[in-house]
């Protein structure tokens, strides 16, 4: 039996809570080692599990939401509370965190079969600050020991989609599991959607990013920043232009602008959907599964699109990263 889209990416569980800009400030200023020499407000950070400690150290006393996260699963199970099929492929530990996450995520209707790994399941820190900027925190754990074994291929041959987040190109296994599953996709006449995931994702890795949108993806998911990264364009337009050439539909989130969604060569303009953001954790993610969601469901692109554009405003009218079902 199919399903809709097969999600793979670093398999974390979110720790989120809301924090002033003065402890955030804190935080910055303590430069916990392990910890990027720069941190930069509404930024990714990866950091070793030693940081990590130290950082949720300044959180003591703090109302502290944990749920299981990572892009791609909050991607998957956007389209589970669609209505959606969609199973997930990433690496926990057997640990308290790795059973929390298997169990979490199975609860919330997405199919999830992988072995455990050793100790040390990733974890992601989301601070949220009154303006709703989410800065977070990585340490990736066994996340980064995903291997193409731990993919099923059957399960990717009988998709309409597979659905793949650019936060796996940091380490030889993922990588290689994530280059295994678009070969296999375009195999077997499955799309290929992509999240770039964040700028320096691009820009680390530019000319794999560029091969790979060239050989295998028929969808990008990106926002203004990792468009122009990719495009080495100043310009949101250029960007768009020079990323097409590349014969890839692109979905680009332009905040309170909305979004672009070009796909099958027509472009549309989709509207936001104005509400007063709370958190932007998961915005991206949520909006790639209104889209996916609408796509598998036989919706035109520009239906598609502003599906996308009500699950981002869904997202960021919540703290963190899950809709509640009463809201959809």
């Amino acid at each position: 039996m199919g399903i809709d889209v097969y999600g793979i990416g670093n398999a974390l569980v979110d720790i989120q809570t809301g924090i002033e800009d003065a402890l955030l400030d804190e935080i910055i200023a303590a430069k916990p080692p392990g910890a990027p020499a720069k941190i930069g407000k509404g930024n990714m950070h990866l950091v070793d599990s030693g940081a990590q400690r130290a950082i949720l150290k300044h959180l003591d006393g703090l109302d502290l939401v944990t749920v299981s996260g990572g892009s791609a699963c909050n991607t998957m199970i956007g389209l589970a509370q669609l209505g959606c099929d969609a199973a997930y492929c990433g690496k926990v530990a057997d640990d308290k965190y790795g059973s929390f996450f298997a169990e979490d995520l199975r609860a919330a209707g997405v199919a999830y079969d992988v072995p455990f790994g050793k100790q040390g399941t990733g974890t992601c820190t989301v601070l949220v600050t009154p303006d709703a900027q989410r800065t977070m925190f990585t340490d990736l754990g066994i996340s980064i020991e995903l291997k193409a074994e731990d993919l099923d291929l059957d399960a990717v041959a009988a998709a309409k989609w597979v659905y793949i987040e650019g936060y796996l190109w940091d380490a030889p296994g993922p990588k290689a599991a994530s280059e295994r599953a678009m070969e296999h996709a375009k195999k077997n006449g499955v799309k290929v959607a992509y999240s770039y995931s964040d700028s320096f994702c691009v820009e680390r890795a530019l000319e794999d990013f560029r091969r790979f949108t060239k050989d295998f993806v028929d969808l990008v998911f990106c926002n203004e920043d990792e468009a122009r990264a990719f495009a080495g364009r100043q310009d949101t337009e250029d960007a768009l232009k020079e990323i097409e050439k590349y014969g890839t539909g692109i979905a680009v989130t332009r905040g309170k602008e909305g979004s672009v969604l070009v796909y099958e060569g027509k472009r549309h303009d989709i509207a936001p959907v104005r509400v007063t953001p709370v958190d932007t954790t998961g915005a991206g993610d949520l909006y790639a599964s209104g889209v996916l969601a609408g796509l598998c469901g036989g919706l035109s692109a520009a239906e598609a699109g502003a599906r996308g554009s009500k699950m981002a405003a869904h997202a960021i009218s919540v703290r963190g990263a899950r809709i509640p079902a009463s809201a959809l």
